[in-house]
């Protein structure tokens, strides 16, 4: 007995798959009759390319699809226009019809392949703090429009400003430690007495 399921192709934690016509008892990804599709999970939104006319001329002669393939052709609206094949509707008609709704397919994927094995918190960290610099960048143009239309004599006086406010908390740490000292000679001083 013919099936129509997914094959897995792509490299280590990048899949994607081809749809096609193997054997009932062939390997996942062994041997198979014929290739009918590509489906890319990976891209937003997911990529389903099918050849609908021998998708149509394998399940005409009997060929079973999976579960997982079952979904993609009701995703791509396959099953309904295969329904209307059978009942008698040219295929050129059907076939045009499903490349005028696929319509236009980002190449881009959506998560970069992962550096190391699921799990890896140095790999996690370094993705976290590139989305951060991401969304950063994102709100940077926002902010320095205005920063752009203060006046130039303003400048200095921040800039001032900003060199006071961090001289200021060494000098509180200086000023800290000086009572501090002076107090430890006079608890002395008491105990002696």
């Amino acid at each position: 007995m013919v099936r129509i399921r997914l094959r897995r192709v792509g490299g280590k934690n990048q899949p994607s798959f081809r749809i096609v016509a193997a054997d009932k008892e062939s390997p996942r990804d062994g041997r198979f009759i014929e290739i009918l599709g590509f489906y890319n999970p990976r891209t937003e939104p997911a990529t389903i390319q099918l050849k609908e006319d021998r998708i149509y001329d394998w399940m005409s002669k009997g060929a079973q699809p999976s579960d997982s393939a079952m979904q993609l052709f009701k995703t791509a609206g396959l099953i309904e226009r295969y329904e209307r094949f059978k009942s008698g509707e040219d295929v050129e008609k059907l076939v045009a019809e499903a490349a005028a709704s696929a319509g236009e397919v980002s190449p881009k994927t959506r998560y970069a392949a992962p550096e190391s094995a699921p799990g890896n918190k140095k790999a996690q960290a370094k993705a976290e703090a590139q989305a951060a610099v991401a969304a950063a960048e994102a709100e940077a143009p926002a902010e320095e429009a205005p920063a752009e239309e203060t006046p130039a004599e303003d400048a200095p006086g921040e800039e001032a400003a900003a060199e006071e406010a961090e001289a200021s908390p060494a000098e509180e740490a200086a000023a800290e430690e000086a009572p501090a000292e002076a107090e430890e000679p006079a608890a002395e001083e008491d105990t002696e007495e």
